[in-house]
């Protein structure tokens, strides 16, 4: 079984390295990077990976942006996905705020002192290394800005899904995550067949402050 990492709104993949290297070395690992795909909406994003892994049994991992594309993906492949895990994910939009989404200019992303404060505390919740930040900063600059604005728009454009997900779902959920709601969250639950949440102390970003604790949890779920 293949493990499929998919990334949040950088897109890039970068910020999964440390994750990476905690996880077995017995399962096979692919990481996803938005850089190089072409698809610019949720629905594209996945029909382009379904044509990829049509005849692959796989685990999915999404973070974050990527949980809707995780949802699609698995319903293009269907048996095809053995397992899902969200990391801090959600299916619909993840707040009343991310409505507002498209208007946000990517200029804002750009690294100084307040975005810098502002990320450590929404994204980290003051917790972990503080360089992380800066990891985010420098994932953002390394991605296609327009693919980014896209990403960015996808999320204020959710609508609540309509389908339910049939194979086991794994949702690690953040001790303290300022950007997805309780409500998305209850969503997301709402919609699975078999699910599971599991706590893990950190703000959003848990993959990058936790990667330990969220390699465990996507080992279990590949040996399940």
């Amino acid at each position: 079984m293949k493990i499929v990492l998919l990334p949040g709104l950088d897109g890039t993949g970068l910020l999964f390295e440390n994750l990476i290297e905690n996880l077995p070395q017995d399962h096979e690992v692919e990481l996803v990077s938005f850089e190089l795909i072409y698809g610019l909406t949720y629905k594209e994003q996945a029909e382009e990976l379904a044509s990829k892994y049509k005849n692959e049994e796989l685990l999915i991992v999404g973070e974050s942006y990527s949980g809707r594309i995780a949802y699609e993906l698995y319903h293009l492949l269907k048996g095809n996905v053995k397992g899902i895990v969200f990391l801090a994910s959600f299916i619909s939009r993840p707040s009343l705020l991310s409505l507002f989404a498209r208007f946000v200019p990517v200029s804002l992303l750009a690294q100084n002192v307040l975005t810098e404060s502002l990320l450590y505390l929404v994204g980290f919740n003051r917790s972990g290394d503080r360089s992380l930040v800066g990891s985010v900063f420098s994932s953002l600059r390394n991605a296609n800005k327009l693919k980014l604005k896209s990403r960015l728009r996808n999320i204020s454009h959710l609508k609540k899904p309509t389908l339910d997900i049939l194979c086991p779902v794994i949702y690690v959920r953040p001790s303290k995550d300022r950007l997805v709601s309780s409500s998305a969250v209850k969503a997301l639950a709402s919609k699975c067949a078999s699910y599971r949440e599991i706590p893990i102390e950190g703000g959003h970003f848990i993959a990058q402050v936790n990667p330990v604790a969220c390699a465990k949890v996507i080992n279990s779920a590949a040996c399940m």
